[in-house]
């Protein structure tokens, strides 16, 4: 590996044809065939992390001289580097030459590229992105049809079982010897886990398994989703309010608000030990967002449609001037960039209806160094 070999993607005056430039290749390759890949590295910061590696592009080249110019597809690469939370991400240059030698030449770097922080409060994000959500469940269940009613009851009495069972188990196995342990063993990776503790941590991950379930079955004290006309924003875009959601409620709304956020998401995975297995946990945490649109809705009656209560339009641009855009290597790590319409409400569980995001390269100029 050569410590003069660097690289970096040059975009040139339109970003439209842009090409990946290699230095510090030894003067004794030149004339042999190789290899250039491209890959984006995720290194996940937090304890137990799981990293990954994304190919992205590989190109057999010409070794002609010491400095490469490889032309790269403009839709494959997105030029920024990332190293702020519980994430890393950057991309990785790799130029492999047959020199004829027994082990073939490997020349790696990092590609130089500009480093892009969030410029939002992270704190702030996590809230818009998901709201703390004050509700009665006595009054949410008096808005659902006597079958939901009675399904999200079920799922209640599901949830407390399970829960306690899981309870009883974790103590009863805190007490016994190791030998005679139902589900949790008395020791962790560092000695300092317990029956109690991870069942504790287990009931946790089955109480948020289970709540996922009984929320889709409190929403249904209405009807909405978004219109079938919507589709991932682009840049420029603006729509009117009304035109983006339908739906009506069966029971009168009030004090509602209609919102639009966008927001960019660490998204990374980890290793957890549950009872006697190691599962591997996957956590999206939101690092920055904006605001796209926000209505106060004193009374929707019931059985109105929503659309005919909102006014103004949803102006997408700050998605593109003020977020990042997405990184990712793979579906689990990276930097994801979605947006979602919520109606909050004080009494009842909010509805939230995630946009369509399937985002291209060239919605986004490339960052230049001034951005770091």
């Amino acid at each position: 590996m050569s410590s003069t070999f660097s690289a970096r993607i040059d975009y040139g005056l339109t970003g439209e044809h842009p090409v990946c430039e290699l230095s510090g290749i030894a003067a004794n390759l030149v004339g042999h065939d190789a290899v250039l890949s491209l890959r984006l590295r995720v290194d996940v910061k937090r304890s137990s992390g799981v990293d990954a590696n994304k190919q992205v592009f590989e190109q057999a080249v010409k070794v002609t001289a010491t400095q490469l110019r490889v032309p790269i597809a403009s839709t494959l690469i997105q030029g920024y580097r990332y190293k702020v939370h519980k994430i890393d991400i950057e991309m990785v240059a790799k130029l492999r030459v047959d020199d004829g030698v027994i082990f073939d030449t490997t020349l790696e770097a990092p590609v130089d590229a500009p480093l892009l922080t969030p410029q939002g409060d992270a704190a702030q994000a996590a809230k818009w992105v998901e709201p703390p959500d004050q509700y009665s469940l006595a009054a949410n269940l008096r808005a659902l049809s006597p079958k939901d009613r009675f399904i999200a009851k079920v799922l209640l009495g599901i949830a407390g079982v399970l829960g306690g069972g899981n309870a009883a188990i974790g103590m009863h196995d805190q007490v016994v010897p190791e030998s005679s342990a139902i589900w949790y063993d008395q020791h962790g990776s560092d000695g300092s886990e317990s029956p109690a503790m991870k069942s504790l941590a287990g009931s946790g991950v089955l109480g948020a398994g289970l709540w996922l379930v009984l929320r889709a079955r409190l929403r249904r004290y209405m009807r909405i989703s978004l219109t079938a006309a919507v589709s991932t924003p682009r840049r420029g875009e603006r729509i009117a309010a009304r035109m983006l959601v339908e739906g009506e409620a069966r029971v009168p709304l009030e004090r509602s608000t209609l919102r639009v956020v966008a927001a960019n998401r660490e998204n990374g995975q980890y290793t957890e030990r549950s009872g006697k297995e190691t599962k591997t946990r996957k956590f999206q945490e939101p690092v920055q967002a904006v605001v796209l649109f926000e209505q106060f809705l004193p009374l929707i009656p019931a059985g109105a449609p929503l659309s005919d209560h909102l006014d103004g339009d949803v102006d997408f641009d700050p998605i593109f001037t003020d977020l990042m855009p997405p990184l990712m290597a793979g579906e689990n790590h990276g930097i994801d960039l979605v947006w979602e319409v919520q109606l909050l409400h004080p009494d009842f569980v909010d509805q939230e209806l995630q946009g369509p995001n399937a985002w291209i390269t060239t919605d986004w100029p490339q960052p230049s160094e001034s951005q770091t």
